[in-house]
C-alpha cells in the first residue's frame, strides 16, 4: 500500500471514481513534466535571445548604413570642393602665366627700345650670350623666362649717372686737344665739380683709381655682359671688390685726367665692346 497512491475523483452527480497510481510512476511523470518545462523554458530563452540578437544586428546594420550614407554625402561634398579648388587653381595659374608673359614682353620692349637685343635660341643650341628660353604656357617656364629677363635688365645700366647736360656724344668726333678726328667711346655729361655720380646698375667694382686719359676712374662689372666706366672724377667713394646697387653714390664729378672742364665721361661696354650710352639715358641733346 505504501508504494501506491489512491486518487479519488468526484463528479457533478456525486459519483466518485478511485484511481490508483504507483509512486514510481508519479515520480517519473513529475520528472518528465519538469524536463518538459525546462525544455520549454530553454526553447523560449533561445527564441527570445535570437530575436533580441537579430534586432540588435538589424540596428547595427541600420546604423552602419546611415553612417555609410553620411560618409558618401561628405565625400561628394569634398569632391565638389576639390574640383572647385582645382578650377580656381587653373584660373589663378592661367592669370599668373598671362601676367608673367605680359611682364616679359614689357621688359623685352624696354631692352629693344634702348638697343639691347637678347639672343633667343629656339633650336635648343646655344648662340652665345645669355640664353633665354622661349616662353610657353607652363607656369614654371613662364616664371623662369621672366626671371631671366629681370636678371638681364637688372644688369643693364639704365638712366643717367648724374645731373648735367650732354656735352659730347658717342662716336667719331674732333678731339678737343689736337683737333683730329677720333672715336669717343662714351658720352660726356657736364655739370659742377662735386656733382654726385651714381651707379646705373647693380654690380661689382672691378677697378678704381687714376688711369691715363681718364683721370680718376671707376669701372663696374654688371654680371657677365655689361660694364660701366666713369671717368674724370673728383672723388672716388668706393673700393675695388665692393658691391653696389643702382642709385648708389660712387663718386663725384671732377676735371681730372685728359679733360677740358668739369664733366663725367660715361661709358657702357657690352661684352667688352663700347656701345652708345645715350639710348639708355634720358638726357637731352
Amino acid at each position: 500500500m505504501g508504494k501506491k497512491i489512491h486518487i479519488i475523483i468526484t463528479g457533478e452527480n456525486s459519483q466518485s471514481r478511485s484511481l490508483v497510481v504507483r509512486k514510481n510512476r508519479m515520480r517519473s511523470a513529475a520528472i518528465a513534466v519538469g524536463v518538459l518545462a525546462l525544455v520549454l523554458v530553454a526553447s523560449l530563452y533561445v527564441s527570445v535571445s535570437s530575436l533580441l540578437e537579430q534586432h540588435s544586428r538589424q540596428q547595427r546594420v541600420a546604423d552602419l548604413e546611415s553612417r555609410v550614407d553620411w560618409l558618401s554625402s561628405q565625400n561628394r561634398e569634398l569632391l565638389t570642393e576639390v574640383n572647385r579648388y582645382q578650377s580656381e587653381k587653373k584660373a589663378l595659374l592661367s592669370n599668373a602665366v598671362n601676367h608673367l608673359n605680359e611682364r616679359s614682353s614689357q621688359i623685352e620692349d624696354i631692352l629693344h627700345k634702348v638697343g639691347i637685343e637678347l639672343p633667343v635660341d629656339e633650336s635648343g643650341e646655344s648662340s652665345g650670350g645669355p640664353y633665354i628660353e622661349v616662353p610657353v604656357d607652363s607656369p614654371d617656364d613662364a616664371l623662369l623666362f621672366s626671371s631671366q629677363l629681370i636678371d638681364i635688365i637688372e644688369q643693364v645700366p639704365l638712366g643717367v649717372p648724374c645731373e648735367g647736360y650732354l656735352s659730347s656724344s658717342f662716336g667719331r668726333r674732333r678731339d678737343p686737344f689736337n683737333g683730329r678726328t677720333a672715336f669717343h667711346s662714351g658720352i660726356d655729361i657736364a655739370h659742377y665739380v662735386g656733382t654726385k655720380v651714381k651707379a646705373t646698375a647693380s654690380g661689382t667694382v672691378v677697378s678704381c683709381g687714376s688711369v691715363s686719359g681718364y683721370g680718376k676712374m671707376i669701372k663696374i662689372s654688371h654680371g657677365d655682359r655689361f660694364t660701366s666706366v666713369f671717368g674724370h672724377l673728383d672723388k672716388i667713394m668706393v673700393k675695388r671688390g665692393e658691391q653696389v646697387a643702382r642709385g648708389d653714390v660712387i663718386g663725384t664729378m671732377g676735371n681730372t685726367g685728359r679733360s677740358t672742364g668739369p664733366h663725367l665721361h660715361y661709358e657702357i661696354r657690352d661684352q667688352g665692346r663700347a656701345i652708345n650710352p645715350y639710348s639708355l639715358t634720358y638726357l637731352k641733346k
